[in-house]
């Protein structure tokens, strides 16, 4: 054991104690509940020996690695942002990755958000749990078996770890460690009691001496197992967060091993979906699964040596192929962009009164997508181009699009994002994360009855179209942004605190994100002067807003002209609707920036992989603030969006340029998606 070297590595906010044996192919084993890195130890050594170089952390909140106090702090997406930070820290593309327990199921969230970081994938215990779409994990389960069910009893903080203490750490651990128990693991409240195992052996298995049990107790003596459990307490919250996977599959290749008396697979219809054929359906890959005789749940330690045997037979035959999973990280020389790959235009404005009439023809449905009801403007039949607005619009910004789209064969869909319009708007901030509302865009093309759609956005809806062609690019043909290029994450820098920063105070993001301020700052105006003077901006730069409030607030809005690509009833409909629900939902977006870099860690450093067109206007806001024009036109954002195929820069045309250059940006629209 002392050949096993042991390091801190800094990883996401936090220091990580790894482990670490031997040179080769890497081998990434993530431990789970309630164990440490030391849970591996026999398949270290074992595979060590054997041309693997072997690495197994404390995952955060673990023995020697940090331990944060909020309990918001444990989601499988600061896990996975911890691995990935991880497996970046190692030199490595790829990994070859072994999970047990909790780690188990952060092993499946590594493989859903980054597949191709993953070799191959041994899993141990438990299998993938299929996302339900309208029922939260931890209420199923308290729906299955009672308030008694181990993980319902986990729920509020500090309950289970006080009863932990009165029966004692080493009592708990070697309750836990030996159980042999199958089925759901009942503990009644009130007390630990006998917790998972009502006949706690005197003397210790084979598998587990003494001195194994004193280390376990050692680490958890000193961080307690709070942290541990509030893996558990997240388990609501990363059902909500991962809507925009829902139905996704893992596609890589996936070796199962159980025990036939774990606790998991006699419990929760384990058994019947791993036999039945429907994990298969969820792991296409999945090419064995090992069910092993008289063996419990802890079966990395108790068939140690069978465990190892099964681990080593499944990755040998993939070491040295760097592209098992068929989604291959690709690092290869990017062709940095010449001038030439950077079109301006002279653009033509609408006919403000050509689509007057063809209003009517658009279609208005209401779907019900990820838990809200979300309203979708639709026209035409064939393949679906999908549209996102920005701030402060609605699916109305892309009428002249829809009109003229529909008419060239396409189905063109257009909704009220999440907050705005009529769809609904949830009256918590935390609602309106990056997660949440992929989440309804993707249930929306579920609803629309297709696997990939084209994706045209702005400004909002452009961040929120990079967050999709991130998460989910099987779901995106191909993408036309304009306005807000792809912008990477910086790991060491919240975005607000930067914008903070390089702007003040003033800066408009800064000043939306205190709730309700800028709400009651737009209300001393009338919503129709607070669109209209958005709307007619034509500065550049960044946008700053003095805290005395929105600058020249008249009583009326005759004061700033209409420009010919906004007429007076254009601007009636979108000051209605946004009288009706008020700018609450769609500022909460802003609000929620930091917390959408905080949750996505894991992607630090990931390309974009979907065919993209970028348009912009030469006057935009965002295309002339500091570095946006030299990030597009150095390489960098081919850097980083390696199939940016095309680059427009529309000449004398501001941020609204899906309105302002209507005809122009249709028509680069089509040009690009009819290549498809």
């Amino acid at each position: 054991m002392e050949t096993i070297q042991h390091r801190t590595v800094p990883v996401n906010g936090i220091n990580m104690h790894v482990a670490e044996k031997g040179e080769g192919p890497v081998l990434l084993f993530l431990h789970g509940f309630p164990e440490l890195w030391y849970t591996w130890r026999h398949q270290i050594l074992a595979l060590s020996s054997k041309g693997y170089r072997c690495v197994a952390p404390d995952l955060r909140g673990y023995g020697d690695t940090d331990v944060p106090e909020s309990v918001s702090s444990y989601t499988c997406f600061h896990i996975v942002g911890d691995i990935v930070a991880l497996i970046d820290s190692l030199g490595v593309d790829q990994v070859f990755l072994v999970a047990h327990d909790w780690g188990a199921m952060i092993g499946w969230f590594l493989c859903m958000f980054r597949p191709e970081r993953i070799k191959a994938y041994v899993c141990l215990s438990v299998p993938l749990l299929r996302r339900h779409p309208t029922i939260k994990t931890v209420d199923g389960m308290r729906f299955l078996y009672g308030d008694d069910y181990y993980i319902c009893r986990f729920q509020e903080p500090g309950e289970i770890e006080g009863q932990i203490a009165q029966v004692g750490t080493l009592n708990a651990m070697k309750n836990i460690l030996t159980t042999r128990k199958t089925g759901p693991p009942i503990l009644p409240k009130g007390q630990f009691g006998n917790g998972v195992n009502e006949s706690t052996p005197e003397t210790l298995p084979s598998w587990l001496t003494q001195d194994d049990l004193d280390y376990f107790v050692s680490k958890f003596e000193k961080t307690g197992f709070t942290g541990g459990l509030n893996y558990y307490r997240n388990l609501n919250l990363n059902w909500e967060l991962t809507a925009p996977w829902s139905g996704a599959k893992i596609k890589v290749p996936v070796k199962f091993i159980t025990g036939d008396m774990d606790m998991v697979y006699t419990s929760l219809g384990m058994k019947d979906y791993i036999e039945s054929g429907l994990f298969k359906e969820e792991v296409p890959n999945l090419e064995e699964v090992i069910i092993q005789e008289g063996v419990a749940h802890f079966n990395n330690q108790e068939a140690a040596e069978d465990v190892t045997n099964h681990i080593y037979t499944f990755i040998t035959k993939r070491s040295g192929n760097v592209c098992e999973t068929g989604v291959c990280l690709s690092y290869f020389s990017i062709s940095i962009p010449t001038s030439n790959s950077f079109h301006s235009f002279i653009h033509t404005a609408p006919n403000p009164s050509s689509h007057i009439t063809n209003m009517e023809t658009i279609e208005h449905k209401t779907v019900e997508v990820n838990g809200i009801k979300m309203h979708v403007a639709e026209k035409g039949e064939g393949p679906v181009v999908l549209f996102l607005h920005g701030f402060p619009e609605l699916w109305y910004t892309w009428r002249h699009q829809i009109l003229s789209l529909s008419s060239k064969g396409y189905r063109c869909v257009a909704p009220d994002l999440r907050g705005y319009g009529d769809t609904d708007a949830p009256s918590s901030v935390s609602s309106y994360t990056c997660f949440h509302i992929v989440g309804d865009i993707v249930a929306l093309m579920d609803s629309l009855g297709v696997d990939q759609v084209f994706l045209v956005a702005h400004d909002w809806g452009a961040i929120i179209g990079w967050y999709l062609s991130m998460f989910r690019p099987d779901r995106v043909k191909a993408y036309v942004c304009l306005s807000v290029p792809f912008l990477p994450r910086n790991p060491n820098v919240k975005p607000v605190d930067a914008m903070r920063a390089l702007y003040g105070d003033d800066y408009y993001i800064c000043r939306f994100q205190e709730p309700g301020k800028a709400e009651a700052e737009f209300g001393k105006a009338k919503p129709e002067h607070v669109i209209k003077k958005m709307f007619c901006n034509r500065a550049t730069g960044p946008p700053i807003l003095p805290k005395q409030g929105m600058p020249s607030n008249p009583p009326s809005t005759t004061e700033i002209p209409l420009p010919n690509w906004l007429t007076q009833e254009d601007l009636a409909y979108f000051a209605s609707k946004f009288e009706k629900t008020g700018f609450t939902g769609p500022l909460n977006y802003y609000r929620n920036m930091n917390l959408n870099w905080e949750l996505t860690a894991a992607w630090t450093g990931v390309q974009i992989k979907v065919p993209v067109k970028f348009i912009t206007g030469e006057l935009d806001m965002v295309y002339t603030s500091p570095s946006i024009k030299q990030y597009i036109e150095s390489g960098a954002f081919k850097r980083d969006v390696p199939d940016l195929q095309d680059v427009v820069v529309q000449q004398g045309v501001a941020h609204f340029n899906n309105q302002e250059a209507a005809v122009d940006v249709t028509n680069h629209i089509y040009d690009f998606i009819n290549k498809f």
